[in-house]
């Protein structure tokens, strides 16, 4: 790949990500996104650019704030199905099983959900009734 391919103009990578480029901009403007590299007529986008847009896009059709999403980004904050990254390796938490069904379990990490134990029978009791639900209709 030539240098001249990696340089793209923002209508560029706005095509490519489909993000015009008043937003492109706007998440330059708030540090979601890395300035153009070059000065003014010069400056030019990259691959890194466009995945940096991809990625953000990517937290928003999930339903992730902006500010959510920087964090993200920056590694401060995990995102869905993500690890949290204040965890290490060999960190000890203390998490439940519940067995709600044939092929259906449920895994509760009580530091972070924080519901007490009759709470935690009416919410097994509920998944157990819509599966039951959906089961019997079949």
């Amino acid at each position: 790949m030539s240098s001249h391919e990696n340089k793209l103009t923002i209508d560029e990578v706005s095509g490519l990500t489909a993000v015009s480029p008043r937003t492109i901009r706007f998440y330059i403007q708030k540090g979601l996104v890395d300035r153009p590299v070059g000065q003014r007529k010069a400056a030019h986008y990259t691959r890194e650019h466009v995945r940096q847009l991809l990625e953000i896009e990517k937290w928003k059709a999930a339903g992730v704030s902006l500010d959510a999403i920087r964090g993200i980004l920056t590694g401060e904050q995990a995102g869905p199905g993500m690890p949290d990254p204040a965890r290490r390796p060999g960190e000890i938490r203390l998490c439940s099983r519940v067995w709600l069904a044939p092929g259906l379990e449920l895994h509760l990490d009580h530091s972070e959900l924080k519901l007490d134990a009759e709470q935690l029978r009416r919410l097994a009791g509920r998944i157990t009734d819509l599966v039951s639900s959906m089961t019997n209709k079949e």
